[in-house]
């Protein structure tokens, strides 16, 4: 158990509320530090393939993801270069017996949110971090001037991460054509 464990989330993205509502279900203290003013999301349907369906089972939050999806019984992948596709993969015949859901981000992302609040997650949200500073009692820097020092800080902060920068200076991601 995480009973005395301070932990600080940076993001409240897919990875962000999963970890943050995993710590949390394990006796953690958990806040979860999110710039937007609102926990909310864009973008388009997700596939979660059975091993993502097994953390959701795990956070217990597998039937309301298969209540919010759609069951899927194939994956195609394309080539946008080629214009054609690479891979045609039946589920069915695969991967019997295992769950791979079709789910718009939007509504994972409500089902997580829905699932970390229940478990008693902090949201600081409107929470920019400036800076996040290592050490043997970590530190964050918010926009706002707080100084916050959790005993873990975990990154789940997306392409413009400031936790990655502690980590790996300044290489930044990249896409890879895939």
């Amino acid at each position: 158990m995480l009973n005395t464990a301070e932990i600080s989330v940076i993001g409240a993205g897919i990875g962000g509320l999963a970890v943050a509502t995993a710590l949390a279900q394990r006796g953690a203290d958990v806040t979860l530090h999110e710039q937007a003013p609102a926990i909310t999301e864009v973008g388009a349907g997700l596939q979660i393939s059975p091993n993502g369906v097994a953390v959701l089972d795990a956070l217990g939050l597998g039937d309301a993801a298969r209540a919010a999806g759609m069951g899927a019984r194939a994956v195609v992948l394309r080539d946008y270069r080629r214009r054609g596709e690479v891979l045609r993969m039946d589920l069915a015949a695969h991967a019997p017996g295992q769950t791979f859901l079709l789910m718009h981000r939007a509504d994972l992302v409500d089902l997580l949110a829905d699932g970390a609040r229940a478990a008693g997650v902090r949201f600081d949200l409107g929470a920019r971090v400036e800076q996040v500073v290592p050490g043997a009692r970590p530190a964050l820097h918010l926009a706002d001037g707080r100084q916050i020092a959790p005993d873990l800080i975990i990154g789940a902060d997306g392409l413009h991460s400031v936790a990655r920068r502690v980590l790996n200076g300044d290489d930044a991601p990249f896409f890879t054509g895939q």
